[in-house]
């Protein structure tokens, strides 16, 4: 009995050995230390090549505050667009004007009963450029009037000129002409602005006409005074015609 007490003991001892050498871990050999390898640098990727940077501009210099500017004045509303004024007359054509319908006073005809065809439209033609208050200073038509004859207004106007389309014929009154160094033959007209507004001309003439009853012709140098009002119309009208000649053949 005791000896399998001592065989148990020796088994129980033997187990307990063997768990204890199996729990404790192996003697490791312990390794010298080694020198760290040396790191090799990262690979850098190339970056491509970059536009330089635009230069920062110079530091600006602040400037001191101004005073603001004074409100500008309120605007203005323009007047109203004045009437555009017609172009100035011609003095040139003014006066070929009235020496055209001057001498057609003449040019109308007579009937085979002698009546006068036309005559009364070429008096009102002519009376087309007169004003109704015009002054009119004219050469006699009586053998023993002295000096001109002055007509006021355009009624009196008319009974002259209208006397004159029955007792003249053949009327040919002509611009006089000058001529001097490379101009020949041309006709002057001289002109001047009214203070009351519109505008004078003269220029010289030479008459020429035939009386109705006889045909005696006769002929004169003279001159004509037209002053003509803002509207265009003759206001006075001066017609000078001296040293009268009748025209005779050789």
């Amino acid at each position: 009995m005791h000896r399998l007490i001592l065989i148990f003991t020796s088994i129980l001892i033997a187990l307990l050995a063997l768990e204890f050498q199996a729990q404790t871990p192996p003697a490791q050999t312990q390794k010298p230390p080694q020198a760290p390898a040396p790191q090799t640098p990262p690979a850098q990727t190339q970056k491509p090549p970059q536009a330089p940077a635009p230069p920062a501009p110079p530091a600006q210099t602040q400037k001191p505050p101004q005073a603001p500017a004074p409100p500008a004045p309120p605007a203005q509303t323009p007047p109203p667009a004045a009437a555009a004024k017609p172009p100035a007359p011609d003095p040139l054509q003014l006066a070929e004007d009235w020496m055209t319908r001057w001498n057609n006073l003449a040019n109308y005809s007579l009937s085979f009963e002698g009546k006068e065809v036309g005559r009364e439209e070429l008096v009102n033609k002519m009376m087309e450029l007169y004003a109704p208050d015009v002054v009119a200073e004219v050469p006699p038509h009586d053998d023993e009037q002295i000096g001109p004859v002055l007509l006021r207004g355009s009624t009196n106007v008319q009974k002259w000129v209208d006397k004159i389309s029955r007792t003249q014929v053949k009327l040919l009154y002509i611009q006089r002409r000058q001529t001097k160094k490379q101009f020949e033959g041309t006709k002057l007209v001289y002109s001047t602005p009214l203070p009351w507004g519109g505008v004078g001309i003269s220029f010289e003439i030479i008459a020429a006409w035939s009386r109705r009853e006889d045909r005696r012709k006769f002929t004169g140098p003279g001159s004509v005074f037209l002053q003509y009002n803002a509207a265009g119309k003759i206001d006075r009208l001066r017609l000078y015609v001296g040293e009268i000649a009748e025209v005779t053949a050789l």
